[in-house]
């Protein structure tokens, strides 16, 4: 397992040469890097339209579900690495790749707008090849509003769920999504819609980051990686009513935030209201990616959620 330094080295490596890499070597390169983690089996899944990469690590167990680990918007499984041991002294923990995103690879241009709904399918044709009758749902941020929409489509498919810093907010309009999105991120992404580096400032101010170096510099390398795959993620997160979709939810559910995040905890009370059983709890210490801010007290906090 590569420690953040040698992983951060990694990938700067990675971003400096990627101009000169074909699109087929850059693919390979970051779908390793996604990988990176103490995973004892990773592979891909052929799915319509690409291949979804996932990651296992842990024994399975017909006594207790798998956990499913996803990633926040414009990361990728490699987020988890440090969370995911933690987990897995207890049961199967597999990380995925969401669509578009790290090594999780689907054939031609990316869609205007990737939706919730459609992601979430994918994952359950995934649960089935598997043999996976019901799973535990562990997501943040995209990863969780993927989560929340999964477990109120297919309620008998998720025993627990666990949604990390997530914008859970009723759905926009087109024409909104239009002038948040496509207008308004123009400092965010190039004229070509590739992402441009996060600012270190953007990363405090907004998410309250503490380990803003080395969660900085992997974040702008997993956001090169999903390319034009975020904005189409991101509409597919406005375009949905998430508390509509939290009111239709069975399973037992945990909100769980940074206790340092000035962002998501605004989405806390209307969430809370339309869940049928929640708690809410915060990581101390961190901010809105409180799974590589504090790894051990964010995997703590699960691990007595999940029993």
């Amino acid at each position: 397992m590569l420690s953040r330094r040698e992983l951060t080295a990694s990938l700067g490596m990675m971003a400096a040469g990627g101009a000169l890499a074909t699109r087929a070597h850059a693919q390979k390169a970051f779908s390793d890097v996604s990988a990176v983690g103490p995973w004892t089996e990773t592979g891909v899944l052929q799915r319509p339209g690409g291949k979804l990469r996932y990651a296992k690590l842990g024994t399975a167990s017909n006594a207790k579900p798998p956990a499913i680990l996803l990633h926040k918007l414009g990361g990728w499984m490699a987020d988890w690495r440090h969370v995911a041991p933690l987990l897995a002294t207890k049961r199967q923990v597999i990380a995925i790749d969401l669509p578009g995103h790290g090594g999780s690879h689907w054939e031609g241009p990316a869609p205007y707008i990737q939706t919730l709904g459609e992601t979430a399918a994918i994952l359950v044709g995934a649960f089935d090849e598997w043999g996976l009758p019901q799973v535990d749902l562990l997501g943040t941020s995209l990863g969780g509003c993927v989560g929340a929409s999964l477990a109120a489509m297919f309620p008998n498919r998720v025993h627990k769920l666990a949604i990390i810093s997530s914008a859970l907010a009723r759905a926009r309009s087109l024409a909104t999504i239009a002038q948040l999105v496509d207008k308004g991120q123009t400092s965010m992404f190039d004229a070509g819609g590739n992402p441009t580096p996060t600012d270190a400032k953007l990363l405090s101010s907004t998410f309250g980051i503490v380990n803003i170096e080395s969660i900085g510099a992997e974040g702008n390398s997993s956001r090169v990686a999903a390319g034009h795959w975020i904005q189409p993620s991101e509409r597919g997160v406005a375009i949905t009513d998430l508390v509509a979709n939290l009111e239709r939810v069975e399973a037992e559910t945990l909100l769980l935030y940074g206790a340092l995040d000035p962002n998501y905890i605004r989405f806390r009370i209307a969430a809370e209201t339309a869940l049928k059983t929640s708690r809410t709890a915060y990581v101390p210490g961190a901010g809105a990616f409180v799974i590589q801010d504090n790894p051990a007290a964010t995997a703590a906090i699960l691990n007595e959620f999940l029993g």
